[in-house]
Parts: structure tokens; C-alpha cells; sequence
């Protein structure tokens, strides 16, 4: 009877591995426009391992993709759910220029039915972010235009309004992720801030 020599922590750093060859190769396939071939036998085959051991580390499809969202996010900045009115603001700034980086991953994400499957799998924390910050934001406003102002904001926070920026206006990832931040900060602005008078400069 054989045994392992290896250590815990050589087990553990060893699955890691294996787990992350298999979501880059999840990732790779929507690179390369094969969403398609978004399977265990797919994502086997890219990966150059066995289906088996796909299915070894990650039990369901939904497994894997989250997986997979999770490193698009870390890839395109924005790892964490804007749940305050800064980082709601800040995000789009941030995360626009990288998608810019990873267009081709972007633009699958925003066209396809996997993109979009992905997409909904995180969307009720995502939408619960946002109420949390548009809620600390403006707390005086009610029921139906709390919702409307909120999903105004994940619109202006998403893939869908930097592909609209680029391929609709010319964009830079940099001046839509500007454009966005601007235009969330004024949803978020208050009534008082809205319709305070602006300086004017003195003149000599």
C-alpha cells in the first residue's frame, strides 16, 4: 500500500493550483469567444486535465462560475460590492480603464448568455450593496424613487454603461468610468446639495 509523502500544506497549495488552472481555462475559453464551450468537458480540455478532476474541485457548474466571477473581478478591480456612497461613486473611475484591459473577457460578459448567467448569479448581493449605499446616501427619499434611483446607479456602475461609453460615444475606459462616477455622485447628491448656489469666481 502506497501513501502520500506530501504535507498538508503541499496538498493544500497543490489543490489551489489545480483549482486556478481550471478557472483560468474557464476564463481563456471567454477570451477567445468560446463561452459555447463553457463545460466540465470544455473547460477539461483547455485546461489539459480530466473531466474528473474538474469535477473534483468544483461539484456544479454554478461552483465553477462563481469561481470564475470572482477572478474577473479581481482582474477587473472591483472585488468588492459597493455597499457606501464612496466606493459606489469611486468604482466605476477605477474599474472602466480595466475593462478596457480585458475587452474581449468584457465584452463577453456583457453579450452572452453566460455573461449574463453570470451576472444574475451575484446579483441580489449586488443590488443590496447598492441599496445600502444609496440608502446612506439619501435617506429622505421613498418608495418607488428609492428603487429607481438605485438601479439607475448599478446601471451607471456596470459593463453594460462602459460598452455603451466605447462603442456608442468613443470613450476611453478612463473618461467613462469619469463619466459614470459624475453622473452617480449626482444621484447621490441631496436636494440641499442640488440646489445650492454655486461660487462664482470674484473677478479683479
Amino acid at each position: 500500500m502506497t501513501t502520500s509523502t506530501e504535507t498538508p500544506d503541499l496538498r493544500d497549495a497543490h489543490r489551489e493550483l489545480t483549482k486556478g488552472r481550471i478557472v483560468d481555462a474557464a476564463l481563456n475559453l471567454m477570451r477567445e469567444g468560446k463561452p459555447g464551450d463553457l463545460t466540465f468537458a470544455g473547460v477539461a480540455a483547455r485546461a489539459g486535465m480530466t473531466e474528473r478532476t474538474v469535477y473534483r474541485h468544483f461539484e456544479t457548474r454554478d461552483a465553477l462560475m462563481a469561481a470564475a466571477w470572482a477572478r474577473i473581478n479581481v482582474l477587473v478591480k472591483t472585488p468588492e460590492m459597493p455597499s457606501t456612497p464612496g466606493t459606489l461613486i469611486g468604482q466605476p473611475a477605477t474599474a472602466f480603464p480595466a475593462f478596457d484591459a480585458e475587452e474581449k473577457l468584457m465584452r463577453m460578459l456583457v453579450l452572452s448568455p453566460e455573461g449574463h448567467a453570470l451576472r444574475l448569479s451575484a446579483n441580489a448581493k449586488r443590488t443590496a450593496s447598492i441599496r445600502a449605499a444609496v440608502k446612506t446616501a439619501r435617506p429622505d427619499l421613498k418608495e418607488p424613487e428609492f428603487t429607481r434611483v438605485c438601479a439607475a446607479a448599478q446601471l451607471l456602475d456596470s459593463s453594460f454603461a462602459w460598452l455603451m461609453m466605447k462603442d456608442y460615444w468613443g470613450l476611453s475606459g478612463h473618461e467613462a468610468g469619469r463619466a459614470s462616477s459624475d453622473a452617480i455622485a449626482a444621484l447621490l447628491a441631496s436636494p440641499a446639495q442640488k440646489h445650492k448656489p454655486r461660487k462664482t469666481e470674484k473677478r479683479p
